[in-house]
């Protein structure tokens, strides 16, 4: 086994090179750090795995050698991240070694290294005590290696990280061997230059632009995408859901072509569509997974690089759905483009349009084109309906196991099955979408997408044509600028945190007058109600605060209030 030292299960692969160094985490690694601690022991659900089965088995000395090459050239492979006094760092080692583990493959290397994938899957990675990265290896009779199970924590990997990984490490176990394996490390893009340039001016002078994108964004924004009436669920309240067609790479190739758009944008399109045909809205707020793979370095980059893009567009429901992609296009393009930009930047800046416009936003809906690159091979590039027709027969839903939770509400991804089949994944929060709603939107995402090929579909009649029963609110729901409220639930937070009987209507110009009996001001108030808002989808504050000296008696509305003696009234607002 070369220099590697077998153990039970297990060898030993040493590596060292360079020096080691240690750095800030990147824009990409700080987004998901947040996430990583709050999900603890449940962030296995990020893990990225593949088997990799080798057309003709090699040697295990051939396997060690590739992997310490790769390992010693790409820093991530050898960085652990660590929490110093809330100052979160990659930390890259010069030397070390990983345990690999080892498996008989039975006869059956495909079975057994989807199995081992799932093994070294089914826990969450402890990041500072082992490396982002699992490796396995499945062996024959003879000791040579049949399949290789890699694991990545979605910390170090995106789906293009770990792509090209997985690519590198198969060309060398698959090509004629090498006399030498001569390593290159520091080569290429590295994370720790990434976070580097960031912090300098030109950095800063990138995230400017990209916080300003937000800025102007949430100042138009719902603050939820669900101000919605909540259902009752169960312990496993996250559903996911999948959908593997051929029919939709065919309508949705036919229909970038007919807009002139891209496969993204025409699946971004019908699922911002689909949402507020379901929830009433006419503008659509979402993140949008971004890549930022936009130059060499960054496409050669084995390390964790997407980050949230934010899309805020405006329906048109007097329009038809060749019309809507188009416009969704630039918007969709300027949000990818202005994606980039400091995460704790984006909080303060979420936070502070947050507070001055009275909401604190939920922004929690979701879209990823996980494909790399923009060619999604079909044999339909223009099919007909009764084409279309025999493609969705051959489509599959399935749904995975659910999710105690999750810190999306509604998210939609795209990846290319590699065969002409386009993988559409669904995660959806039964409070907010419930019953079968999940299936009927999955389904109907692909429906839509066959129609508008074949014939003209309006945006208005998007919900009847997928069975889609948009959620009922009753005639005590308001909608202001800032989304659908219900005053009698802004009544009692008002209530609630001036510890007084309040009561809330709906006022000039879209917003809420909230009327409260005590001695509270009206900018104390005010700032009360902006803390208690965080995680309270469909509430805002009131744009108008008004002091009674006595609450009118149980029951009376708000005229009794309005006659009463006023003590203070005003916004709250600083002026």
């Amino acid at each position: 086994m070369s220099d590697a030292t077998t153990d039970v299960g297990t060898v030993s692969l040493p590596f060292a090179t360079g020096e080691a160094a240690a750095g800030p985490l990147t824009w990409a690694q700080s987004v998901m750090w947040g996430p990583m601690q709050w999900f603890g022991k449940e962030a296995n659900q990020f893990n990225i795995g593949e088997a990799l089965v080798l057309p003709a088995p090699v040697a295990a000395a051939r396997l060690h050698a590739a992997l310490r090459t790769l390992i010693e050239a790409h820093q991530t492979l050898r960085t652990r991240y660590v929490d110093r006094a809330d100052q979160p760092q990659q930390q890259v080692a010069a030397a070390g070694a990983y345990d690999i583990v080892v498996v008989d493959d039975h006869g059956d290397p495909e079975r057994v290294g989807d199995e081992l994938v799932a093994t070294l899957t089914a826990t969450a990675f402890d990041h500072e005590a082992e490396w982002p990265l699992r490796v396995g290896c499945v062996r024959d009779r003879a000791g040579r290696i049949s399949a290789v199970a890699l694991v990545g924590s979605h910390l170090a990997f995106d789906g293009w990280a770990f792509n090209t990984l997985t690519a590198l490490l198969r060309g060398r176990l698959t090509d004629a061997p090498s006399p030498q394996e001569t390593p290159t490390a520091g080569s290429g893009a590295q994370p720790l230059a990434q976070a580097a340039f960031q912090q300098s001016t030109a950095g800063r002078q990138q995230s400017r632009l990209g916080l300003r994108h937000w800025e102007q964004g949430l100042s138009a924004a719902p603050a939820s995408m669900f101000d919605l009436p909540r259902a009752v669920t169960g312990d496993q309240p996250i559903e996911r859901h999948l959908l593997d067609s051929t029919a939709v790479t065919a309508a949705a190739t036919a229909l970038a072509t007919r807009t002139r758009t891209s496969f993204s944008t025409v699946l971004l399109c019908l699922t911002t569509l689909v949402l507020t045909a379901y929830n009433g809205h006419r503008t659509g707020v979402f993140k949008l997974i971004a890549g930022n793979r936009l130059d060499r370095d960054s496409r050669d980059l084995i390390a964790l690089n997407t980050l949230d893009a934010l899309l805020v567009h405006r329906v048109d429901e007097d329009a038809d759905l060749l019309t809507a992609i188009r416009q969704l296009h630039r918007p969709a393009f300027d949000a990818y483009r202005r994606a980039p930009c400091d995460p704790a930047g984006v909080r303060t800046v979420v936070e502070q349009v947050g507070r001055r416009r009275g909401v604190a936003f939920d922004l929690s809906a979701y879209f990823n084109n996980g494909h790399r690159g923009s060619d999604w091979a079909t044999a339909d590039p223009d099919p007909g309906p009764d084409r279309l027709a025999v493609l969705r027969r051959d489509s599959r839903y399935s749904r995975l196991e659910p999710l105690s939770k999750s810190d999306m509400r509604f998210y939609v991804a795209a990846s290319n099955l590699g065969d002409g089949r386009c993988r559409l994944g669904l995660l959806v929060d039964t409070a907010y979408l419930p019953g079968g709603l999940g299936e009927t939107i999955i389904r109907g995402i692909e429906t839509l997408l066959c129609q508008a090929v074949t014939g003209a579909v309006r945006v208005a009649e998007i919900a009847d044509r997928i069975g889609l029963t948009p959620a009922h609110r009753g005639p005590d729901w308001v909608s202001t600028p800032a989304g659908w409220v219900r005053p009698q639930a802004v009544a009692e937070l008002v209530g609630e945190v001036a510890g007084a009987a309040a009561s809330a209507e709906p006022s000039a110009g879209g917003g809420l007058t909230a009327y409260v009996s005590g001695s509270c001001s009206p900018e104390e108030l005010h700032r009360r109600v902006l803390d208690a808002l965080p995680g309270r989808p469909g509430l805002v504050a009131p744009t108008e605060y008004v002091i009674c000296g006595s609450a009118p008696p149980t029951g009376t509305g708000a005229d009794a209030w309005r006659a009463g003696p006023v003590l203070a009234r005003g916004t709250g607002r600083d002026a």
